[in-house]
């Protein structure tokens, strides 16, 4: 499953060195408005703002949906500044998706994508940018026109999926402002399409929507059927970053790497923390957003606290995000179908230490992680715990004594027709 070009453009810009690294001192940028209307004669004025006043001049980087990369800088003082687009903007009449790559020195905010419109020509917009349902059901969904009267009686409009290939096709009537369209859906297009409109044969990008397409009643990875005694340690880090640096230390001094799940909201306020924790080898994953519990939030809504998650800590560690631990461990049917058409499994855990209940000690700590131990466990903490750093020397010692294996979640899953029992167990292919 391909994911959507805001993600694809951002790993494509860290792989080819446009964006460094963010810095401690970041500043937060962010679109003034989500979408522009232009004279096509004129170019587009795009409008960047600022949290707060940068003290020195901030170069910033745009991308947009064809592999064009723009350069400006914010001026040192200012909350706002205009960028003006002309030469690279399509004369097909097509929208144009502006998306704010992170960079050094400064971080995204949102909106971080702002959309282009020449004024007065057709452009086509579905209805949601993303769509979910289960297989076996039929997925409808709405395509908006505006400006219908601009594009010829008959022009052929096409929806694709990222592979190319066409799943829908119809013919332009000027006078509709919409079109309601539907597929059906098989267990093939499980976990999901990424899909786009065509019109006459070209790319216009004038939108594209995810298609989640789940099963009901599927369960989060709890751990792993094994042979051997590999078994996973992560953290969840959501809160203060207190423990951080003395939790990276600690497992250097065994060697160990493990899986740190963090929330976007963290990495934007530690970016330097985040990045550390790449650089020495750990994997860091997707825990949301905010913290949010998922089963009071709407699917827009996970998709948002998933995809900005995952955009911010693909930018900082120059790693894609394959993994997500659902705040509260609550992960719905709907949940595990979105986070699956973006390419992460979601992971729960067989042994919990404790740390973020009321039961918190060093002695529950040591306890809980390292009792009943055995091959595919995977262990949660939190980094916040104080009483879990205090004995994290400890609980690695014990493995190691105990000829555990630790290793990051993504070594411990199975692949190759693995599948998930209803306890969540996941289990080499039949």
């Amino acid at each position: 499953m391909k994911k959507p070009v805001v993600s694809l453009l951002l790993a494509a810009a860290l792989l080819l060195g446009l964006i460094p690294a963010a810095s401690a001192a970041d500043a937060g940028l962010y679109f003034g408005a989500r979408q522009v209307v232009y004279r096509p004669e004129e170019g587009a004025v795009l409008t960047l703002r600022a949290v707060r006043a940068p003290e020195a001049d901030i170069p910033f980087t745009l991308g947009d949906q064809r592999g064009n990369v723009y350069t400006a800088v914010f001026p040192a003082g200012k909350t706002e500044t205009r960028i003006s687009i002309a030469d690279s903007l399509p004369e097909d009449g097509s929208k144009t998706i502006f998306t704010l790559l992170d960079g050094e020195g400064y971080i995204c905010r949102t909106p971080s994508e702002c959309v282009t419109v020449p004024r007065g020509t057709a452009s086509f917009t579905f209805g949601n940018g993303l769509y979910q349902v289960y297989a076996g059901q039929e997925l409808k969904y709405k395509l908006r026109v505006e400006n219908p009267g601009s594009l010829a009686a008959g022009a052929r409009i096409e929806i694709r999926d990222a592979d190319g290939s066409v799943l829908e096709t119809l013919e332009h009537n000027p006078s509709r402002t919409a079109y309601t369209l539907s597929f059906a859906t098989e267990e093939s297009w499980r976990p999901g399409k990424l899909v786009s409109v065509w019109v006459e044969g070209r790319d216009t990008a004038d939108d594209f929507a995810l298609m989640a397409v789940g099963a009901k009643g599927v369960k989060a990875v709890w751990g792993v059927e094994r042979q051997d005694n590999k078994i996973s340690f992560t953290m969840d880090c959501g809160s203060h970053n207190r423990y951080v640096p003395a939790i990276l230390d600690i497992l250097d001094a065994y060697g160990v790497k493990i899986t740190f799940f963090v929330t976007g909201q963290f990495a934007a306020a530690n970016p330097e923390l985040v990045r550390a924790m790449a650089e020495r080898g750990h994997e860091v994953a997707n825990h949301s957003w905010s913290h949010a519990d998922f089963d009071t939030l709407n699917r827009d809504e996970i998709y948002s606290e998933l995809t900005r998650t995952s955009d911010l800590l693909e930018a900082i560690t120059g790693q894609p995000v394959t993994l997500f631990r659902p705040p509260y461990g609550h992960c719905s049917s709907q949940t595990h179908s979105i986070v699956s058409a973006l390419g992460m499994t979601p992971v729960r855990w067989t042994h919990e230490s404790m740390d973020a209940r009321k039961e918190a000690s060093r002695e529950n700590s040591l306890k809980f992680s390292t009792r009943n131990m055995q091959g595919g466990s995977i262990i949660l903490t939190h980094t916040s715990a104080s009483c879990t750093v205090a004995v994290l020397d400890q609980i690695l010692q014990f493995y190691q004594d105990n000829g555990f294996e630790v290793v990051p979640v993504s070594q411990l899953l199975l692949s190759d027709g693995a599948y998930v029992d209803e306890q969540g167990i996941q289990h080499p292919a039949q």
